[in-house]
């Protein structure tokens, strides 16, 4: 029995296409795809979304596409000025905004910056046909800031075609799609673009977005594959309705919030990349090359004028610039007359913000109160052995390390705002070690631990309380996991895995004090995070499936100040299930029903405030109907069936205690699809 190896473990090289290493060899192993399979010891899955594991629907909401992934709570804010509240078997909980701790890529492009933040809203949901997430331990060898990996996968076209889409839904939500792409020998290309506009489902909420994009593919005679991505996006308005607190919440949760208005919160962004992916899977050498480069503009309007002349004001005007590059080489080889792999790599990227803040005069940008530019570099080197002693044994270890330095100059310097200028340095090793076992070919065993780390952003690490600078006393927090597991596989009619996993956090980075629109941070405390993870693919007959995913994660303080609280943001249960039915044997006719539980979440650190628990439930039906060279395909959703009245999430450590984000009550989508092949 052969398994498979972990050259695919580093960035750049996790999702790509499986391919045989030397067939015909019995001392070389294959290319690892982590899609669940039992062959590795560590906790992993995958939905694809082209049959049907998840439920049609706008793919405008990342939670569309992440709900249900095991060890994943993905809440929906149900408004565009903020992305997806994502958090990975609790990391990324402290996040206000955007998606911290976890490593998010596209076909191992990374989406995430050197300082660990990471956004999806740029990207075009309808080219992606699966996600696919690590957790526990060995996602610690991604380097700063990666408690797990999230990544979305596309598709290499194999035929030649162009479609059209049209979706729409309550609160005059209109979206607009097409798509085009081409296979010809060794070249293929995709090109694609969508539209979307709302009223938003709350007074203040109005969005428009688009999003373009285009792929161009070539595999050469040797093997040698390349694939250059081109990703734009350009929201021209995204108004922010803002957070409500609790008792306005339960008097009428789709209340305005007066400070929206007042102030005509609002957020515009451009956001554009580049990238080019070379790569050589065959043989007992392989390698990978990956580079990228990128720029996101940002102008936000906040819900305060931001006029104190130590605050950063409340219109926040960014340019960011980004790039990198990594490589990573993987040799077979025996040792001890058994089949190993080693891999090497190493990884470089760089990101400039100019930041720029203005006074908020009731939507109009005013004087200046903050000017600087703030760098971020990360240069990483990593190895990985993998080895097979005995047949129905493998065991594995990779080390990484990271250095990651901060650079920040203030130009915005003057009488009662002091020089805050400053850079700081951060030197960490990130390790993983496991073992797997195959009991039979249908039960495997697999044990993991390691370590990791997480540095604050350049925002975190922006101010500090007692003097002015870069807040060069604020470390980076570090974790040690540990994960025992089993998995059950029959066929392709059963997958089970149930997980279980214990994490440490020294050092954890917690808000310290928000004043004046200044927020600083520090180190002061340590977590623990303790839980179950249970996730299932069922076939329970020809035409019904089930797929499940139980989470339970205990997860709180262990030290300081706020021992024994919940971490906020973190719900202890996060349940989903769901049941398709095609009573036609085939997708020409699908029915299926979907239900979450989440319990109660904390807003902030303190725990003075919780979101309530809520159990929802959608229904969705599908059609996709072949005709000559013609595809036809159209979908009805309900959502929230019912019409719970329920927190989608919460502001973590929000001030002035609006935390609240309200979901839509029932609400109803549909959407029609056309396509040509020739």
């Amino acid at each position: 029995m052969r398994f498979k190896n972990a050259a695919s473990l580093w960035p750049g090289l996790l999702f790509v296409t499986s391919v045989n290493a030397g067939a015909g060899s019995s001392s070389t192993l294959e290319t690892l795809v982590v899609t669940g399979s039992p062959s590795m010891p560590l906790a992993s899955s995958t939905v694809e979304l082209e049959t049907a594991d998840q439920l049609p629907g706008l793919r405008i909401d990342s939670a569309e596409i992440l709900q249900g992934l095991p060890g994943v709570q993905a809440d929906s804010r149900s408004n565009y000025a903020q992305d997806t509240r994502v958090t990975l078997r609790g990391f990324g909980a402290r996040s206000a905004f955007g998606v911290r701790g976890i490593d998010l890529s596209v076909d191992g492009v990374p989406l995430s910056t050197p300082d660990g933040q990471g956004q999806l809203s740029s990207v075009l949901l309808d080219e992606i046909t699966s996600v696919e997430v690590l957790r526990g331990p060995v996602a610690g060898l991604y380097g700063n800031g990666a408690g797990g990996v999230i990544g979305l996968q596309t598709r290499v076209p194999e035929t030649s075609q162009i479609g059209a889409r049209l979706s729409a839904g309550e609160d005059n939500l209109t979206r607009q799609s097409i798509t085009g792409q081409w296979r010809d020998g060794k070249w293929g290309a995709r090109v694609q673009a969508a539209h979307l506009e709302t009223d938003g489902n709350r007074p203040h909420a109005s969005a428009e977005r688009r999003h373009a994009g285009a792929q161009l593919y070539y595999t050469g005679d040797s093997g040698v594959e390349a694939v250059i991505r081109l990703d734009t996006s350009r929201d021209p308005l995204l108004q922010d309705p803002l957070g409500v607190t609790e008792t306005q919440w339960r008097e009428d949760p789709h209340q305005p919030n007066p400070m929206a208005e007042l102030f005509n919160t609002r957020k515009e962004i451009t956001h554009q990349q580049a990238s080019l992916t070379l790569r050589q899977q065959r043989g007992a050498g392989r390698w990978q090359t990956v580079l990228w480069r990128g720029e996101r503009d940002i102008v936000q309007y906040l819900g305060f004028a931001g006029d104190a002349i130590t605050s950063a004001g409340g219109v926040v005007d960014l340019q960011r610039d980004f790039r990198g590059a990594n490589g990573n080489y993987s040799r077979d080889f025996n040792f001890l007359a058994q089949p190993a792999t080693v891999t090497l790599g190493a990884e470089i990227s760089h990101m400039e913000d100019r930041r720029r803040g203005y006074i908020n005069q009731f939507g109009v940008a005013g004087d200046l109160r903050r000017d600087e530019l703030g760098e971020a570099t990360s240069r990483d080197i990593y190895s990985l052995l993998q080895w097979q002693p005995a047949t129905r044994w493998q065991v594995f270890g990779g080390v990484r390390h990271s250095d990651v330095q901060f650079d920040v100059n203030d130009y915005f310097v003057v009488t009662g705002n002091p020089d805050d200028s400053g850079k700081k340095s951060f030197a960490e090793w990130s390790s993983a070690f496991g073992v797997n076992f195959l009991l039979d070919e249908q039960w495997t065993l697999f044990a993991s631990t390691g370590r990791g780390f997480e540095t604050p952003t350049l925002t975190e690490a922006a101010y500090r309380n007692d003097t002015t600078g870069l807040n060069t006393a604020l470390d980076a927090a570090d974790n040690r996991q540990q994960e025992v597991g089993i998995k059950y596989r029959q066929g392709d009619s059963v997958a089970m895995d149930l997980t279980v996993f214990t994490i440490d956090t020294n050092n954890e980075i917690v808000v310290d004090q928000s004043l004046n629109g200044r927020t600083t941070y520090r180190n002061a405390a340590e977590t623990e995070r303790q839980g179950i993870e249970l996730s299932g693919d069922i076939s329970l007959a020809d035409n019904w499936s089930l797929r499940l995913s139980a989470n339970y994660l205990d997860a709180e303080y262990s030290a300081g100040e706020y021992q024994g609280n919940n971490l906020p943001g973190v719900a202890r249960e996060n349940h989903y299930a769901q049941l398709r039915w095609q009573p036609l044997m085939d997708e020409r006719l699908t029915l299926s029903l979907a239900a979450q539980h989440r319990a109660r979440v904390a807003t902030s650190d303190a725990n003075e405030t919780f979101a309530p628990a809520s159990t929802t439930a959608d229904i969705a039906l599908s059609s996709q109907l072949p005709w000559g060279n013609w595809a036809l395909g159209g979908w009805m959703k309900l959502a929230n069936l019912t019409d719970e009245k329920y927190v989608g999430s919460v502001i973590v450590n929000q001030s002035n205690g609006r935390a609240f984000e309200p979901a839509p009550g029932r609400h109803f989508s549909a959407g029609i699809d056309v396509a040509y092949r020739f």
